[in-house]
């Protein structure tokens, strides 16, 4: 299944397009299986699910989401690495995470539709697949078991790091209370 090139909404963030993911089945293969919430696909669902995806490129330095972007896709990092960034409230970047291949990014905004929460910025050159709400909507409709596999690894993503984050919380609230 071909779609055409997706385009962000932001005017500041301009991927390269490389192709459909089928023509990269082999490196999905190779990199698919290293994220945590992808372990339970096989082979042929991530053959199935490349023919959904799109793959792109952007130079280090280059952007692939933007803090308040409102987008709704996700990006699954075959190449490169990733700096991911918020804003404090005086508007000071703080780096808050660094993705290697074989991670989700974006996953929040693809499930709930929301603004993006970070922006992510090559820290080398990267080679990313795009997975879109869309496409999305489609596995659902014509691979439904696909389709349920995909949500539910998801949902445990969004909750391993949920619960890293609420560690981390409870830790600087421990040392917070205990310099009173």
């Amino acid at each position: 299944m071909t779609h055409p090139p997706f385009r962000t909404t932001d005017p500041m963030i301009d991927y390269q397009y490389l192709g459909d993911a089928a023509q990269f089945l082999p490196q999905l293969l190779q990199v698919f299986g290293q994220e945590r919430s992808n372990e339970v696909l096989d082979a042929e669902s991530v053959a199935v699910l490349a023919g959904y995806m799109q793959i792109y490129q952007q130079p280090a330095g280059g952007f692939l989401l933007r803090e308040g972007e409102k987008s709704d896709f996700l990006l699954l990092l075959l190449e490169g690495e990733v700096d991911v960034l918020t804003s404090h409230e005086d508007g000071t970047p703080i780096q808050i995470s660094a993705i290697a291949p074989g991670r989700l990014i974006g996953e929040m905004s693809l499930v709930d539709g929301e603004p993006r929460f970070a922006t992510c910025i090559a820290r080398t050159d990267v080679i990313v697949a795009v997975l879109t709400r869309a496409s999305l909507n489609e596995v659902l409709a014509q691979h439904p078991q696909l389709g349920m596999q995909l949500l539910l690894r998801l949902l445990a993503l969004i909750s391993l790091r949920l619960r890293q984050t609420s560690r981390r919380l409870v830790e600087i609230l421990a040392k917070t209370h205990q310099s009173f």
